[in-house]
């Protein structure tokens, strides 16, 4: 399973100290059973302590933590496959308030009907959104994200192609997807691509923004799962998604990329070393840009921008 570790706004990058509890299979206890189910959990936590020291600095407590599920039903040409990805963490400072550093939940479900040895009908259905308000920091009073706000959903329908064992390829011309601003600040902002409000000259809003965004496009799905040697393990899933119906048609050609990438090494009995890869690309959502003005880290507009997010760890590893 992979290790899942998003973050929002504020996440600190390259974080290295963990203790990891991964439960890697869950047996079988009724050979008649069709289900299977495969999960772990990990719980990562840094703590730094200063006292009068001279470099300057400050106390500060992080915490994250996250589950996956793996539900598996499988009987002759019948395959249903559920996944669950929770991820949460903060970082608490001694003299500042608390930071989010990791927020992620995640529900797929596909229900595929094996038709040849590597061809599967299939119906796919992905929800992804966050559990709490996010903020850009050093700005920690205007919410950018909360629950629902985004929030995707995506049902496609389509074929799914299995030539290995490890690697699917999914594609699907009928993909729908609904994307949900649960905040009407942000909706009426225009954020994540939904309709922004319309004002009068004064600046008052005379329509407010819509909520929701509904989309008909492509889907694409590439996902490998395996070794690739004795010690460490990879998991990998890129999603493209085009928006053939865009009522701007000059966005028709515009394809959202997010690629996220595992890597599980074990070192030894007790010790996993891990590093985690998630790229995106969305021509629905912008990113701050920033400037020093006056040697102070000021926001000077936004755009729209590759974005990378990198985490690493390294911990204690316990299986049954």
């Amino acid at each position: 399973m992979p290790l899942d570790l998003s973050a929002d706004e504020g996440e600190n990058d390259g974080e290295i100290g963990a203790i990891i509890i991964p439960i890697d299979s869950i047996k079988k206890h009724d050979s008649t059973s069709f289900w299977r189910f495969v999960g772990r959990t990990r719980l990562n936590m840094n703590t730094i302590i200063l006292s009068y020291w001279a470099d300057g600095g400050e106390s500060s407590f992080t915490g994250t933590g996250s589950f996956d599920l793996t539900a598996i039903y499988q009987k002759e040409k019948i395959k249903f496959e559920n996944n669950f990805r929770s991820a949460a963490g903060f970082q608490v400072f001694q003299h500042s308030g608390p930071k989010k550093t990791n927020d992620k939940l995640d529900f797929s479900s596909v229900l595929g009907y094996q038709f040849t040895k590597k061809w599967f009908y299939s119906i796919n259905a992905d929800f992804s959104t966050q559990y709490f308000k996010g903020y850009t920091y050093p700005n920690d009073s205007v919410v950018v994200s909360e629950f629902l706000a985004p929030g995707y959903l995506t049902v496609s329908l389509g074929f799914e192609f299995k030539p290995l064992k490890m690697l699917s390829l999914y594609g699907s011309p009928m993909a729908g997807r609904l994307t949900f601003v649960n905040n009407q600040s942000l909706a009426n902002a225009g954020k994540y691509g939904v309709a922004p409000a319309i004002k009068d000259e004064d600046g008052n809003i005379v329509v407010p923004g819509k909520r929701m965004k509904s989309e008909l496009g492509i889907s694409i799905i590439a996902k490998y799962k395996g070794k690739l040697n004795k010690s460490i393990d990879m998991n990998s899933k890129l999603m493209l998604y085009n928006n053939y119906v865009d009522p701007d048609k000059s966005n028709r050609w515009n394809i959202d990329i997010s690629w996220e990438t595992w890597f599980d090494i074990t070192l030894n009995k007790f010790f996993v070393a891990s590093a985690y890869f998630h790229l995106i690309y969305d021509h629905n959502i912008t990113v701050p840009v920033y400037d020093f003005i006056d040697d102070k880290r000021t926001k000077v507009g936004e755009t729209i921008h590759l974005q990378l997010k990198q985490n690493y760890g390294l911990g204690i590893a316990f299986k049954f």
